[in-house]
């Protein structure tokens, strides 16, 4: 079994769905993510991919699939419930190739009539499931009770699969409507503190979604973050769509921290009253 560092960028992206039984669509939106991040040439700007953009990647990502499926490290499963099961029935065979080479399998869809999902093997996971996100590097996340409760929303907000900071479902109050100027600004800057550290380190990614049916976002850099959280239009406060604003992830290295850092003694409280 090859080392993980020794699997292209492409294999990675599969294997980490696989690991953690993940829907194929949304794939190739993940692989230029993973391309950006990892600066890879050839990557994306600070936006997802495009309809037509995945369409043309789908040769060369199933064409890794189906390599991954031939050395028994990945399987394609058709879901059969609300989510991925180890029951699920295994697509095989010709029927295999047509589902990989289907672009619509591929691009996300709120009304998918066929789900399915990738699972690694259990050869796969015993290989490399300690190996998928970035080794840490320092003394990565301080206790939780160390942290000030801006910081704790935030790195909740970004384990959360919504992540909203703003927005009818943010965590994140609405940009006061009187203030202006030299004021507005300071008043994002208290609101950004907590964010902040976490982004420069390259843990957190901000991004902007335009709207509440789709997948399309462009990526805020640290630079930019005070003009957007000062602009109404993109954080959406007065709207009342859900998903649209401005959000937060975890990188793979914000990821590999915060499970490194006490993840699953922090489990419990990932909610807050």
């Amino acid at each position: 079994m090859k080392p993980w560092n020794a699997l292209s960028l492409a294999e990675q992206t599969l294997m980490r769905c696989g690991l953690w039984q993940s829907r194929l669509t949304g794939t190739i939106q993940q692989y230029g993510i993973d391309l950006r991040w990892a600066g890879a040439k050839g990557a994306p700007p600070l936006r997802s991919y495009t309809r037509d953009e995945q369409c043309a990647l789908v040769p060369q990502l199933a064409a890794v699939a189906l390599d991954l499926v031939e050395r028994g490290l990945l399987t394609v499963r058709t879901r059969q419930g609300l989510g991925a099961a180890p029951t699920d029935p295994v697509v095989t065979g010709p029927a295999l190739r047509e589902v990989l080479a289907e672009p619509a399998n591929w691009l996300w869809s709120p009304k998918a009539a066929t789900v399915f999902d990738l699972h690694a093997t259990e050869s796969a996971c015993e290989s490399w499931h300690a190996s998928a996100l970035p080794v840490v590097v320092g003394g990565g996340l301080p206790g939780w009770d160390e942290l000030t409760r801006g910081q704790q929303r935030v790195l909740v907000c970004a384990a959360e699969a919504s992540g909203m900071l703003t927005g009818p479902f943010g965590i994140w109050e609405d940009l006061p409507i009187d203030l202006a100027g030299v004021e507005l600004s300071e008043w994002v800057d208290r609101q950004l503190a907590p964010l902040l550290p976490y982004v420069r380190e390259g843990w957190i990614e901000v991004r902007h979604f335009p709207v509440e049916v789709g997948e399309a976002f462009m990526v805020i850099p640290l630079e930019d973050l005070r003009t957007a959280f000062a602009d109404r239009s993109l954080r959406y406060d007065d709207g009342d769509d859900w998903g649209v604003g401005l959000s937060c992830v975890f990188t793979y290295a914000g990821l590999a921290v915060w499970r490194s850092g006490g993840s699953a003694a922090w489990g419990s409280r990932l909610t807050f009253d």
